[in-house]
């Protein structure tokens, strides 16, 4: 038995194919499923699938928890209940968020406006990531900007904070 992963909050459209003895389509049926919670067992949601033709019943779903859920699909005697599971995980990070760290790993970043206390400690600057060493070159297209400010003992940093604006 197969597994699909769904991203939490993710319409899902759950679709039973049926078909008879020899192989052809079967419409007209009364075809029915239950979603269960794999955790405890307990029914989230049932209801009836919608027959679109060429033996094909479908219905959507939203899963907006995460965890494991199984779906039952019931078809009416003579033919072969249907079971599926379904994980539901976290968001994944987006091209953007893979981006932005890739740009605090200190790839393609530039220091700007630079303010220095009297003993040469960098007090506070403003930092940009950009997704390319041509877009810091140009200060375009920048990823994020942050402020970041430090404390200093004399000469020895003791401290720092960064901050996304």
């Amino acid at each position: 038995m197969s597994i699909t992963e769904l991203e939490q909050n993710t319409l899902y459209y759950l679709e039973l194919f049926v078909t008879d003895a020899v192989g052809d389509p079967v419409t007209g049926l009364s075809t029915t499923y239950k979603i269960y919670k794999s955790s405890d067992n307990s029914v989230v949601f049932s209801g009836s699938l919608i027959d679109v033709g060429d033996g094909v019943y479908k219905v959507s779903y939203l899963f907006d928890t995460l965890g494991q859920y199984r779906i039952i699909y019931t078809t009416p005697t003579n033919y072969t209940d249907e079971i599926e599971t379904i994980n539901v995980i976290e968001r994944r990070a987006s091209s953007i968020d893979v981006r932005r760290i890739l740009g605090l790993v200190q790839e393609n970043f530039r220091i700007l406006n630079p303010v220095y206390d009297r003993l040469g400690n960098l007090v506070t600057c403003t930092i940009r990531i950009y997704p390319s060493a041509s877009d810091v070159d140009a200060d375009t297209n920048a990823i994020a900007t942050y402020v970041v400010e430090a404390t200093h003992n004399k000469t020895l940093m003791t401290g720092y904070k960064v901050k996304k604006l």
